[in-house]
């Protein structure tokens, strides 16, 4: 084709006149797109505007939004209730269907800010992808949102290293160090202005007296995880944290670790509220030099300490100081297994008088509750039927509630349970499964008991018990058993397998239950359905 052509051709394309129209067309789509733009970036100047840092309340969406194709009859309030059933991925993919959903549905999103951070220089390419500086400062920067910041309730700082008192080189000074440091730094310094904050886990934390000044600005904060976190100041530089509102303290580090970490002096700085009801500490006994060095701690009614504490000559102080505790547990501290002989034979009664509930080994529940009113029994520890029959032979309480661990389960023990505690309103007995027929013969021999209301026992359904209709036959055959010896009984919990359990309740309407029990209000129970969605390790180690 000549050159002489090929002008002609684009010479008669402006002439025509379909040409023309299609790039006026055309034209018009782009005018279009800026004014879109510049709407958009209107709509987001307002919502900004609309969400102030300074107020948490929940305001109605920018008129912008609404239009005709929007159906905003039902009230924010109601929508935000419907969106507190969804899971993330759910909540995303809302976010991307229209702009009123997004204004509504993304800040449910950052409730849960998770912050890791990578520590280690020996392993450069194993760090993880969001665990590098930059990709923190990312998403820290989507705190500068006031709509964003206001809806967090709960930050997570992870660092993805190994402890610094294990491996003195992963905190060795570097540029990713030094960054890393900023950027822990950086989340301390937007902490404040998170108006809705309730809770913070630290985790392998360096608090220098910044970052402890910084605690004591948050007047939201109720509950404060420190695990492996120690101090890098004075005990001069500690600030006075009585103003924070902290409702729960979790203290824990290894056990491998404890000259490293172990620092009454800084424990003690984070026991000044005066609204603290909850302490979970371990795992030595530092949390009761802690104790005795404030103030007594008049609002304290959950205690949970490592077992080793009844070792120390300050146990008996320490719970002088706490009156006011209802809920006692001794853990077992990892990497710990001694258990300590106590030449305590009683425990004054002025000490914990208010004491209702014991979870730790059986060999010490005689001596907390002895001349006190305690109904709440926990046995954390796996023992024979005949030494779980002699300890609650000398416990002094009437009971309300029994949880224990045995190897196997005989009719002796159920009938000392029977004879022992009448008043008895909820029972579990986990360690060792048992089946039908050898529940009907205990059963037998332990007698009816007409009070309790809750149980929870350990199954075994045979072979076929992965099919649906196989658990529920066995399992109808279990609760006609129970029903019989048990006739006030309103739940059941039968677990056959380690996260799967067939549960019953008996229905509002039913005042008498017949001769063989129903399975229509059979259902099956996940332990993912249950379990907190949370990655607080202390929770896995107390085994709850």
């Amino acid at each position: 084709m000549s050159l002489h052509s090929t002008y002609s051709r684009q010479y008669d394309n402006t002439k025509n006149p379909s040409k023309i129209q299609r790039k006026l067309q055309k034209l018009t789509r782009s005018l279009r797109c800026f004014s879109s733009l510049t709407k958009n970036f209107k709509m987001t100047v307002t919502m900004l505007q609309l969400h102030s840092p300074s107020s948490t309340a929940i305001v109605k969406p920018p008129p912008l939004f609404i239009d005709s194709t929007h159906d905003t009859r039902l009230p924010l309030e109601l929508w935000l209730e419907v969106l507190e059933h969804l899971t993330a991925p759910s909540i995303k993919a809302l976010t991307r269907t229209c702009k009123i959903f997004r204004w509504i549905a993304q800040p449910l999103l950052f409730k849960l800010f998770v912050v890791r951070l990578h520590v280690s220089t020996h392993f450069p390419h194993t760090i993880r992808w969001d665990a590098h500086p930059t990709y923190a400062r990312e998403r820290l920067s989507l705190l500068e949102y006031p709509h964003i910041a206001n809806a967090v309730e709960e930050v997570r700082i992870l660092p993805t290293a190994s402890s610094p008192s294990d491996n003195t080189q992963a905190r060795a000074p570097g540029p990713l160090v030094s960054s890393i440091e900023e950027v822990i730094d950086d989340v301390f310094t937007a902490l404040p202005s998170l108006g809705n904050l309730k809770r913070l886990v630290c985790h392998q934390i360096a608090f220098n007296p910044s970052r402890l000044l910084t605690l004591q600005r948050l007047h939201q904060l109720q509950e404060l995880e420190l695990q492996s976190c120690y101090t890098v100041c004075n005990t001069k530089s500690f600030p006075d944290l009585s103003s924070v509102p902290l409702e729960t303290l979790t203290f824990d580090y290894p056990y491998s670790s404890l000259d490293f970490y172990r620092n009454s002096r800084f424990l003690a700085v984070f026991l000044q509220s005066p609204k603290l009801r909850r302490i979970f500490a371990g795992p030595a006994h530092d949390i009761l030099f802690a104790i005795t060095a404030i103030q007594p701690l008049d609002s304290l009614t959950t205690l949970e300490i490592p077992v080793s504490c009844l070792a120390s000559s300050m146990f008996i102080p320490a719970l002088a100081s706490c009156s006011a505790v209802k809920e006692l547990s001794l853990h077992m501290a990892l990497g710990n297994n001694h258990l300590p002989q106590l030449d305590l034979e009683l425990i004054p009664p002025e000490v914990l008088p208010e004491l209702r509930s014991y979870r730790g080994p059986r060999m010490y529940a005689p001596l907390f509750t002895k001349d006190r009113d305690v109904t709440h029994v926990e046995i954390t520890l796996s023992c024979q039927p005949d030494e779980l029959s002699g300890t609650l032979l000398g416990l002094d309480a009437d009971l309300e509630s029994l949880t224990c661990k045995v190897h196997h389960l005989d009719a002796p023990l159920l009938k000392t349970i029977h004879t022992l505690f009448p008043s008895l309103k909820h029972l579990a007995i986990s360690g060792a499964a048992v089946d039908i027929h050898s529940l009907s013969s205990f059963l037998d021999v332990a007698k009816m008991h007409r009070d309790l209301r809750s149980i929870h026992l350990t199954a075994q359904f045979g072979l076929p018990r992965l099919t649906a209709s196989w658990r529920v036959i066995a399992s109808r055959m279990f609760l006609t058993r129970l029903i019989q010896s048990y006739p006030a009984l309103q739940t059941a919990k039968l677990t056959y397998q380690p996260e799967s359990a067939m549960v019953w309740d008996r229905p509002a309407h039913m005042t008498e239950l017949g001769p063989v029990a129903d399975g229509k209000e059979l259902r099956v129970e996940k332990q993912n359905d249950t379990m907190r969605k949370t990655s607080n390790l202390w929770e896995v180690f107390r085994g709850k």
